[in-house]
């Protein structure tokens, strides 16, 4: 039986095996990272300098963010997707000192997975060691609610909520992202999330991501 308790879904059905096996994988990659002893404050403040990463790509950002994780408690790492496991992200602790986040390209664009990297995170923050959190785009717990709205405003802060709404044009996005410092594909994920544009429109300004080999 698997380590971990799935939500109950529908999203999970039949599909247990390969989540398992998909987070199993992350867990052996894990292991291998040496972190200190997780530091609730220093793993948060380093949240702040990773949100920054956002506008680099990921030869820039994918080091530089395991190297801050790894200084905070947390493993960070990266499993390519399983088929049949329609999973985002996830979260576990992997001993009382030492976390770990683990994700994978679904969607393959920076606006899914900055969001599914602080998604996890806020897991991380906070709710309880002793459960596993393995994520899909179905909903049916607070918790999942809380960890969206924590990545979602660490992201764009609340205060800017009314300033988004207004957010309608190629050059008022890119404006604005530059202004509060995120990679504008974000700022579009979350205008086409939130019905303020099409979700046609702008997918110009998401950064694509895909795997490549060693």
């Amino acid at each position: 039986m698997p380590q971990f308790a799935f939500r109950k879904s529908p999203a999970f059905e039949g599909k247990k095996g390969a989540m398992a096996t998909w987070l199993r994988l992350g867990e052996l990659e894990a292991q291998k990272i040496e972190c200190r002893p997780f530091d609730k404050a220093t793993f948060r403040a380093s949240l702040d300098e990773i949100r920054t990463l956002t506008m680099t790509g990921p030869d820039q950002f994918v080091p530089r963010m395991i190297e801050l994780c790894a200084i905070s408690g947390v493993a960070v790492v990266l499993v390519p997707e399983i088929k049949g496991a329609p999973v985002s992200g996830a979260a576990k602790w992997l001993t009382p000192s030492k976390a770990m986040i683990c994700l994978n390209l679904r969607g393959k664009s920076n606006d899914r997975f900055w969001f599914a990297f602080f998604h996890e995170a806020g897991h991380i923050l906070n709710d309880s060691k002793k459960e596993s959190f393995v994520d899909v785009d179905y909903q049916d717990d607070p918790r999942e609610y809380q960890a969206n709205q924590f990545a979602a405003s660490l992201l764009i802060p609340t205060n800017y909520d009314q300033e988004l709404r207004g957010l309608t044009t190629y050059a008022a996005v890119v404006g604005f992202a530059r202004r509060i410092g995120i990679a504008p594909g974000i700022v579009v994920g979350r205008l086409q999330r939130e019905g303020v544009i099409e979700y046609r429109q702008f997918n110009g300004l998401k950064q694509h991501l895909q795997w490549v080999e060693d």
